[in-house]
């Protein structure tokens, strides 16, 4: 019997591909099941690499990758570690204090270590030189799991900007740590050359992300680089000063990659408004395909061989060393006990621990110094600080009260009469409003009807910063002026998200209106027949915003009123379909009704004032 080798390469590539398709829809899957329930990703990311791997036996990924696996998982966490810099504002750090994050990423990993290293030894059977190893590599948080896990519990400043600081530098360090203790171990490395080891690394990556964040703002300043290639071309420059800082000193890359992405931030002249908007979309497509291939790599029976070891030795980073180092950190910081025990509840390790240990296993057993605890013990030390975390973070926010109030405010997108009738109507019954307009009149006008408004930059990161202080939980796009309500529906989708952003257009698409691209980027509210001019043309003729409740709804006098606002305990939602029922109790519906229509009795307001319910 011949067998064809072309045949055999077709089910190679066959296998190599269902691999890789896999890696792609099982961590996409898991971060839109994520977000649908309410749950932290890594954790859904970790099981579904636990089914695509050993369970399952879909994905392999050294087979996959080969000796690609490591440089190419070291690579990813760099550029997810620009897009965290990218986050960071130096006038964030001043307002928080260097002090606490500072001594966070230094002493505070020193305690983690020490603490780690010596609860890893009396716990976990490996030597003294293991122990010191596993403590060095459960010192990494990171921002893979920070993020999402304080951007999901809605953590106030300064609680928030601490975290996110620490967990985006306290990668490079702690990976820096665990290389010098490796280095240490196999080599015998004396104290002076690892002191040296870590000098140098964290120099040549400083050097290297700095050059590499002047080029980019000088080529884009200039405009030597065409605006359709901003975003390939700064991904280019990522990966070539990791790989040139790599080159000079090994583990450089996240030192690089994290500064690079803190000075482009921090820069002032050239936009990266659009290039942070790629990293993230990009950044939630590695995370995805990080989490699942190193899930897929681990051995199930080593996992259940380890168990309980890992799960003490979680207990005792979670309830020893994470508060001893937070408290040692933030002595004379002037946070409060309930800031710093928000603090002391979250250090959940992440995508850089499982790395460095996956890799360091092989290292270790190459150099015939095998230890075998290493990625299993780290492995379950990621889930049971992670679970913890995902806890604490939403109980504690509202145990410690360091939970922002969930958004629940309105912003319109200009400011036509009617508008700020609406605007101030909400503002008098405590729900926040904020007209975004660049029109000097329609600011005025907002100010005689006490409503707040934003006349700045429309693509610069106030207004997103002016949203969130406001608490904007929806915009609506009613500007006359088809681009102002283009650009600042591009910029409000990163804020409140596409679902949240809806758009008035000024005439009917039957009547000669032309599709725009706010058209198709956000919703289009008040019915599906309302315009602006519409609209304008109702209000000339003392048409005004009218208020019903169950008590008052009035099916035939509403006839032909147009819903604007449905209101509950959450707050304001806009109307997109005219509803049928009478609203339920506690609940508050919005109209724009004729003169003679008050909802039998409900408050109403026209340009002239208001009646209090």
């Amino acid at each position: 019997m011949i067998i064809d080798p072309g045949l055999i390469l077709a089910s190679a590539d066959s296998d190599l591909g269902v691999g890789l398709a896999a890696i792609v829809v099982f961590g996409v899957g898991a971060q839109l099941l994520a977000s649908r329930i309410q749950v932290p990703a890594i954790l859904l990311l970790l099981l579904g690499g636990v089914l695509a791997g050993p369970v399952l036996e879909i994905v392999d990924p050294d087979e996959l990758l080969g000796d690609l696996l490591f440089p190419a998982v070291s690579l990813a966490v760099g550029i997810l570690l620009f897009e965290g810099g990218l986050g960071l504002r130096w006038a964030e750090l001043e307002h928080h204090g260097r002090g606490p994050i500072i001594r966070l990423i230094t002493l505070g990993v020193l305690v983690t270590w020490i603490i780690g290293g010596v609860a890893a030894f009396v716990l976990i059977d490996v030597d003294r030189n293991g122990a010191i190893l596993l403590g060095a590599i459960l010192v990494v948080s990171g921002p893979t799991v920070v993020l999402p896990l304080i951007r999901f519990a809605r953590v106030r400043e300064p609680v928030n900007g601490i975290l996110r600081w620490e967990g985006i530098f306290i990668d490079p360090v702690g990976a820096t740590l665990a290389i010098v203790v490796l280095d240490a171990v196999i080599e015998n490395e004396g104290t002076q050359a690892s002191f040296e080891r870590v000098l140098t690394t964290a120099a040549a990556g400083t050097v290297g992300g700095l050059l590499g964040a002047a080029i980019l703002t000088l080529l884009f300043n200039r405009h030597w680089v065409p605006d359709n290639l901003h975003n390939p071309f700064t991904l280019a420059m990522v990966v070539g000063a990791f790989a040139a800082a790599d080159l000079i000193q090994p583990e450089a890359g996240l030192f690089a990659t994290t500064v690079m992405g803190v000075a482009l931030a921090n820069q002032r002249w050239a936009p990266i408004a659009h290039i942070r908007e790629f990293e993230e979309n990009l950044g939630s497509l590695i995370l995805a395909g990080l989490f699942i291939v190193l899930g897929a790599r681990v051995d199930l029976d080593l996992l259940l061989d380890y168990l309980p070891e890992s799960i003490a030795l979680s207990a005792i980073l979670i309830v020893i060393a994470r508060p001893a180092a937070v408290y040692l950190s933030t002595v004379g910081s002037g946070l409060t006990f309930v800031e710093r025990a928000y603090l002391a509840c979250m250090s959940p390790r992440g995508i850089v621990a499982a790395a460095v240990s996956a890799l360091f296993a092989i290292e270790l057993e190459e150099a015939g110094q095998p230890v075998e605890a290493l990625a299993p013990v780290t492995f379950i030390v990621i889930v049971t600080t992670v679970l913890f975390s995902a806890i604490a973070s939403r109980v504690g926010a509202r145990r410690f009260r360091v939970a922002r109030p969930a958004p629940r405010g309105v912003a319109f997108i200009g400011g036509p009469d009617w508008a700020l009738d609406l605007a101030a109507w909400l503002s008098d019954h405590e729900i926040p409003t904020l007209v975004i307009t660049t029109d000097p009149f329609e600011v005025d006008a907002a100010t005689s009807r006490g409503v707040l408004s934003y006349q700045g930059t429309l693509d610069s990161e106030d207004l997103l910063m002016a949203m969130e202080s406001v608490g904007i939980r929806q915009v609506v796009g009613v500007s006359r002026f088809q681009e102002v309500n283009t650009l600042v529906i591009d910029r409000a989708t990163e804020a409140v998200g596409r679902a949240n952003v809806y758009f008035l257009p000024r005439y009917d698409d039957a009547e000669g209106g032309e599709p725009n691209h706010a058209a198709v980027m956000a919703r289009r509210p008040f019915g599906r027949d309302a315009t602006q001019v519409e609209i304008e043309r109702l209000a000339a003729f003392d048409w005004h915003v009218t208020a019903v409740s169950a008590d008052t709804f009035d099916r035939p006098a509403l006839e032909g009123a147009i819903p604007l606002l449905s209101i509950d305990d959450d707050g304001p939602t806009v109307l997109t379909t005219r509803p049928e029922k009478a609203p339920a109790d506690g609940v508050i519906r919005v109209y724009l009704t004729g003169p003679d229509a008050s909802g039998n009795g409900a408050p109403t307001q026209g340009s002239g004032g208001s009646e209090a319910p």
